[in-house]
């Protein structure tokens, strides 16, 4: 029995002149019936759905000059902002974003001015940080290790670290953290807790103060001029922070924060900010490396606490006056290529060496000339790419891809 017949059937007087309404037949009929129209209203409502979900799409020339505008302007996500989203509702599209170059925000403006008509468009791409930051848009790190971390939450990636006292840049907030960029560019999430915020003003007169850094790998502050005294906070190599006195063996320093205390005078030096006009001593490159042996590897390390392998590096450089870029594959673009020879004898101390698959970045490490060469990988250890050394490791020897050379004498 098919279940197509028509309802009117049921009307027949026929039918209705016998008991079909008692018959097993008629019951069936009546279901089919049923089932048919519950048939009718699903595929009715599918299409409804269907139609809703299809989502209008701006001309494929807006798509491809966007995608341009974000190669020119912002290439890499972790130093620049450039987020945009487009729907088309009610009639109108939508274009909604933020980021960080001014350049970037101009050329989107632009680009939607060029393709739609302004009665057909509602532009909201804002440049960061928002104009409620006003002059207001820096800080200083007022702990001895700040994280850094993808997203806004404690679970999120650890993408980097910064010391106390590091000039930051503040590029938007979001509860109680903030989005900061570095001064390598690199952007991460941290917490307003760990920061100090400044003004315009305020900001140039910390730059105009003489300033001092920890030249050792660690080190507490006191509240007295004695080791015996309340410790008011540890500090890591590379930290800065103000003189306030000096008593013989013993500095009175100040924090970003305001907070006093004293350390050793002997463990400090005059800071001086990285220019790289010079390049580094390999000497005391080398040495520095090798006070951090043993240190553990932790992704996203960046401080004498954890380091992961391109931190080990450019805390190393940076404390030598020389600043790297953030991660292997940004520090791999920098000075010249070294083929090595059969016996590595062309490789100097202080020279870059890089690993990872094929087309790809991923290690780095400090050679010590020749075959050895120092990383982070579990800790800051040794390693030999010579097959006879005790020190050899076959995984990164496979692995090798690079040597860049940085220090030019």
């Amino acid at each position: 029995m098919r279940c197509i017949i028509p309802g009117l059937w049921l009307n027949s007087p026929t039918l209705k002149s016998t008991n079909i309404k008692e018959s097993s037949l008629y019951e069936k009929l009546k279901r089919c019936m049923m089932l048919k129209k519950e048939l009718l209203i699903f595929l009715s409502l599918v299409l409804i759905v269907f139609g809703c979900s299809i989502q209008k799409e701006p001309p494929e020339s807006f798509k491809s000059e966007l995608e341009e505008i974000k190669s020119t302007w912002a290439p890499d996500k972790r130093t620049t902002v450039f987020d945009l989203e487009y729907a088309y509702e009610q009639g109108e599209w939508s274009i909604q974003g933020e980021t960080t170059v001014a350049e970037a925000q101009k050329a989107v403006t632009a680009l939607v001015q060029k393709t739609f008509s302004e009665d057909d468009v509602n532009l909201d791409f804002q440049l960061l940080p928002p104009e409620g930051f006003g002059d207001t848009t820096h800080a200083l790190v007022n702990v001895s290790v700040g994280n850094l971390r993808r997203n806004p939450k404690h679970s999120a990636e650890l993408v980097d670290q910064v010391l106390i006292g590091m000039e930051l840049k503040l590029i938007k907030a979001k509860s109680y953290w903030y989005l900061v960029q570095t001064p390598m560019d690199y952007l991460g999430w941290i917490t307003r807790g760990t920061i100090t915020r400044l003004s315009n003003d305020d900001l140039k007169k910390w730059q105009a103060l003489e300033k001092y850094t920890l030249m050792v790998n660690y080190e507490q502050i006191f509240n007295e001029p004695s080791e015996k005294s309340q410790v008011v906070s540890d500090l890591v190599l590379g930290s800065v922070f103000t003189q306030k006195s000096n008593r013989g063996p013993w500095m009175e320093i100040e924090l970003p924060d305001g907070r006093t205390g004293f350390v050793k005078s002997r463990n400090v030096k005059p800071y001086q900010a990285t220019d790289n006009t010079t390049s580094p001593d390999w000497e005391k490159i080398i040495e520095r490396a090798k006070t951090m042996m043993g240190i553990p590897y932790m992704w996203g390390g960046h401080s004498i606490k954890a380091l992961d392998c391109s931190g080990f590096t450019a805390t190393v450089f940076r404390t030598e006056g020389y600043q790297l870029p953030r991660d292997a594959s940004m520090q791999v673009l920098l000075g010249e290529e070294v083929m090595p020879d059969s016996n590595y004898t062309n490789i100097l101390p202080g020279d870059l060496i890089f690993f990872g698959p094929p087309n790809r970045i991923t290690h780095v490490g400090i050679c010590l000339g020749g075959s050895y060469f120092i990383h982070a990988s579990g800790d800051v250890h040794i390693n030999s790419l010579d097959e006879k050394d005790e020190l050899y490791n076959s995984y990164r020897k496979k692995s090798f891809r690079h040597i860049k050379r940085i220090i030019k004498n």
